[in-house]
């Protein structure tokens, strides 16, 4: 980890669903600028030596630490959905399926950095392997649920709005290790707090959770056009239309993509935009 006078770190790490796609990896420090970044990678070895490398002060998983004690769900899961917060029931070991093959792609990540981030289990921090869900993160920076269709783009607004920049982030599985690692940053800042309890903790970037969290029904399009119905339009000579081809404008100078749109699939190769080398 940092050395005292060194800049404070935190890394995020996306454990994508897609079998085979690989974890991406994001670093941010503490003026939330990106530091480093990789896309799919699939060597627990190579993994280890960039994070070594990176020294953060905490990582942050996007992955179940463990299988759910036998016959329930995990207290995470339980305490999350009871709020308005949904996501993936974690299964007891007996009862996992193919489905849940990148849980255990997850458990070996923690297992991989563990002889140096031991996992997280409530409390500071420091030093931890702490697991995060960027919904549920997402979710309690906003204050509400967003629409599931606009996930992508949501989440760049969000990180965007926390400093981040997000023209560096290639595809959502960044995105949501960036939302990881903003995580890390904000618990490192004393601004946090976690669910469940005991070794089934997982790390939420706000100090008190929501009673209930309520879904804001207003796409993102509703929202761009109502945030920029006063505002005045960048020239159109300094901004190259959206490479995926729908012919939109992306919003930043240097974005070559709208939000969400680098995962769509490049008909003259077959593949979608992000795996392009």
């Amino acid at each position: 980890m940092n050395t005292q006078g060194m800049a404070t770190v935190a890394v995020g790490i996306d454990v994508g669903l897609l079998a085979g796609r690989g974890l991406d990896l994001v670093a941010l420090d503490v003026s939330r600028e990106v530091l480093h970044t990789a896309r799919h990678l699939r060597d627990l070895d190579e993994l280890a030596r960039i994070v070594n490398a990176i020294s953060p002060d905490v990582v942050c998983i996007d992955s179940p630490s463990q299988w759910a004690v036998p016959g329930h769900r995990r207290p995470t899961e339980v305490e999350l959905n009871r709020r308005g917060i949904n996501l993936y029931a974690t299964p007891s070991a007996d009862q996992a399926s193919p489905f849940h093959s990148w849980m255990k792609d997850g458990f070996r990540v923690y297992s991989a950095l563990a002889y140096r981030y031991p996992r997280y289990t409530g409390g500071e921090v420091l030093g931890k392997a702490a697991e995060y869900y960027p919904h549920a993160s997402a979710v309690a920076l906003m204050g509400h649920v967003g629409v599931f269709t606009d996930k992508a783009q949501i989440r760049r607004e969000l990180l965007t709005e926390q400093g981040v920049d997000t023209d560096l982030l290639v595809g959502l599985d960044q995105v949501d290790a960036a939302l990881g690692a903003l995580t890390g940053l904000i618990a490192l800042e004393g601004r946090h707090s976690w669910v469940g309890d005991g070794s089934d903790a997982m790390l939420v970037p706000v100090q008190t959770l929501a009673e209930r969290y309520r879904r804001d029904e207003t796409s993102a399009r509703e929202r761009t056009v109502s945030d920029s119905a006063d505002k005045p339009i960048a020239s159109d000579a300094v901004r190259a239309a959206c490479l995926c081809g729908c012919g939109n404008l992306p919003a930043g100078r240097r974005s070559r993509f709208m939000p969400g749109h680098d995962n769509r699939v490049n008909p003259a190769t077959g593949r979608r935009w992000n795996e392009l080398p």
